[in-house]
C-alpha cells in the first residue's frame, strides 16, 4: 500500500491517504474529503460555514473534527465493541429495557458502512418520530457523548455503542492530551483550568450544565444551559467546575504547562492563538501583524482573571469581553501595516489572544 501526503483544503492539515483512497477524513477538523489521486487534488464534502457565521453561533457541525473510530482509540485506547459495551444501536424504553440515570455512547462505524451519520434520539415515542414535539432530544454526534435518561422516555441510537460510565473510564489525561469528546468535570478530569491546542485549526470549547444541552444556534449558547463558550485559532483556555459538562473539538484538551508550542511561523513569529502570560508567552513589548488579507479582522486582546465569553452581544462586545478585565484591545486595521502591544509585569493571570495575526516580541 502506498501512502500519498495531501492537504486538507478545509484545515491545511497534512493528510496520509492510501492511493486507492476514493475519500479520506480530516483527523483535524472532520471534514469529509474525496480524493482524486491522479490529479493530486482533494475537495471538501460539507457544508461551507462563514467565519462570522461560526462565532454567533458555534454551529454543531463545526464539532467534526475526527472520525468516530479514531476518537474512540484516541481518548479511551479502546477499539470495537467488547464486553464492556452495555447496549448496541437500538430503542430502549427507560425504566423497562434500562435504568434511568447517565451513559455515555460512542460513535460505533466500521469500514464497510459507508458514508453514516451516528444519530441519538430522546423522545416520547417507540417508533420514529413524527413531528418535532415528540423528540426530547436530537443530536447527530462524532464523539463521546454523555445522555441523562428518565423512566418513561425512549432512547435510540444507530451506529454507536452505550457504555455504562463506570465502564467507560478515560486514561489519565498525560502529555499526549484528549482528543474531542464531552467530559464530565469530577468524574472524567477535575475542576481546575486546561487548554485546547490545535495546529492550524479553529479550536473550540462550550460548558454546559447538562450534558444534552443544544449548542447549535444563538439562542442555545445564551440559554440557562449554557455556561461558557469560546473559540480562537489554534489554541483556547478554559476553566471548568464539578459537575459540569465540556464538549470540545478542534485540537487536543491539555494540563496547562503541558501542552505543546505551537510553530512560529518561518520568520520566527508567534501565529494566532491565545496564551497564557508565564506559562506560553513572557511579559514584554511585541509587535503585531494582520494575516495576509485578513486585516479588516485581525484584533489583539489582552485580558486579566478570567478566560470565557459569557453571553453572546454584538460582534465588537463579544471580542472585548473575551473574559475579565479587559485591559487592551487593538484593531490592527486602524493601523497602517502593524501594531505595538506590550504585556506589563504582573502576579495576576492575564491572557492575550491575537485573532488572525502574528506577533514577534521586540523587547522586555
Amino acid at each position: 500500500m502506498k501512502l500519498i501526503k495531501l492537504q486538507c483544503p478545509n484545515c491545511g492539515a497534512t493528510l496520509s491517504v492510501d492511493e486507492n483512497a476514493e475519500k479520506a477524513i480530516c483527523e483535524y477538523c472532520g471534514a469529509v474529503v474525496q480524493v482524486e489521486s491522479e490529479k493530486a487534488q482533494v475537495t471538501v464534502k460539507r457544508k461551507a460555514f462563514s467565519r462570522r457565521a461560526f462565532v454567533i453561533f458555534g454551529a454543531v457541525a463545526a464539532i467534526v473534527v475526527i472520525a468516530a473510530v479514531a476518537v474512540v482509540l484516541s481518548v479511551t485506547g479502546r477499539g470495537a465493541v467488547g464486553s464492556n459495551v452495555y447496549k448496541t444501536a437500538g430503542v430502549y424504553l427507560v425504566g423497562e429495557d434500562i435504568p434511568a440515570g447517565e451513559y455515555i455512547l460512542y460513535p460505533h462505524v466500521s469500514d464497510n458502512d459507508g458514508d453514516v451519520t451516528p444519530v441519538l434520539e430522546v423522545r416520547k415515542t417507540k417508533d420514529t418520530a413524527v413531528n418535532s414535539s415528540d423528540f426530547l432530544y436530537r443530536k447527530e454526534f462524532y464523539m463521546r457523548q454523555y445522555v441523562n435518561l428518565n423512566d418513561g422516555e425512549y432512547i435510540a441510537f444507530d451506529y454507536a455503542v452505550m457504555y455504562l460510565p463506570e465502564k467507560a473510564k478515560l486514561k489519565q489525561l498525560g502529555s499526549g492530551g484528549y482528543a474531542a469528546a464531552q467530559l464530565k468535570i469530577g468524574a472524567d478530569i477535575p475542576a481546575g483550568e486546561y487548554v485546547i491546542v490545535g495546529q492550524n485549526k479553529q479550536t473550540q470549547y462550550y460548558i454546559t450544565s447538562k450534558p444534552e444541552a443544544q449548542i447549535g444556534t444563538s439562542a442555545a449558547l445564551n440559554a440557562p444551559e449554557m455556561l461558557s463558550f469560546d473559540y480562537c485559532e489554534n489554541r483556547v483556555y478554559l476553566k471548568v467546575k464539578d459537575g459540569e459538562y465540556l464538549t470540545f473539538a478542534g485540537g487536543r484538551l491539555y494540563r496547562p504547562g503541558e501542552a505543546p508550542k505551537l510553530s512560529e511561523t518561518a520568520d520566527g513569529k508567534l501565529p494566532a492563538g491565545q496564551y497564557k502570560v508565564g506559562v506560553d508567552i513572557d511579559s514584554g513589548k511585541y509587535r503585531v501583524y494582520p494575516a495576509p488579507n485578513r486585516k479588516s479582522q485581525a484584533w489583539v486582546c489582552l485580558n486579566k482573571n478570567a478566560v470565557s465569553t459569557g453571553e453572546v452581544k454584538s460582534w465588537e462586545q463579544e471580542i472585548i469581553d473575551a473574559g475579565g478585565e479587559t485591559l487592551c484591545f487593538i484593531r490592527l486595521e486602524d493601523y497602517e501595516d502593524s501594531a505595538e502591544t506590550e504585556i506589563p509585569d504582573s502576579d495576576d493571570e492575564m491572557y492575550i489572544t491575537f485573532w488572525y495575526c502574528f506577533a514577534e516580541k521586540i523587547s522586555d
